[in-house]
């Protein structure tokens, strides 16, 4: 019975856990496409991206009111402030790529961001956020882009 007991312990602290880093990374759980979907998706893949038809609405491709070059320099701030190393930026090609170590086991993801020009008022950012390591990333490369793009909006 004590077996069991410690089982069961284990079995909610893993879970608890697991959800407890979802929430961390702004995994959204029950919002659009809804949960099994969300769930499924950040216990299976460590890359994240943002595409015109993402399913996922928080990784739609955001159209900013701002010209190409004062929303690059926005997103080379942003990223300077949330503590991501520089590995190499573009300002010719208005694209960068950046390393995001996480808080505690210091993780490594890389992010790949370009600003597109749409016109001399707007423009669109493309960021991709992948893992080097494993095949989960427990929704922390969607939350890098959410934290980008909000840290953008500010």
């Amino acid at each position: 019975m004590t077996a069991l007991k410690i089982i069961a312990f284990v079995m909610i602290l893993v879970v608890g856990l697991v959800f407890f880093t979802l929430q961390r990374n702004g995994a959204n759980l029950f919002q659009e496409p809804g949960f099994a979907k969300r769930l499924s998706t950040f216990l299976s893949t460590n890359v994240a991206e943002t595409s015109d038809d993402n399913p996922l609405p928080e990784l739609r491709t955001p159209v900013f009111s701002v010209n190409a070059e004062k929303l690059y320099q926005r997103v080379l701030y942003v990223a300077a402030e949330s503590g991501w190393s520089v590995l190499a930026n573009d300002r010719d090609n208005q694209d960068a790529n950046f390393v995001v170590r996480s808080p505690i086991f210091l993780f490594e993801d890389d992010v790949y961001i370009q600003v597109k020009f749409i016109n001399m008022n707007e423009s669109s950012l493309y960021v991709r956020s992948s893992s080097r390591t494993g095949k989960a990333d427990f929704a922390a490369n969607s939350g890098h882009i959410q934290a980008l793009i909000n840290g953008i909006k500010k």
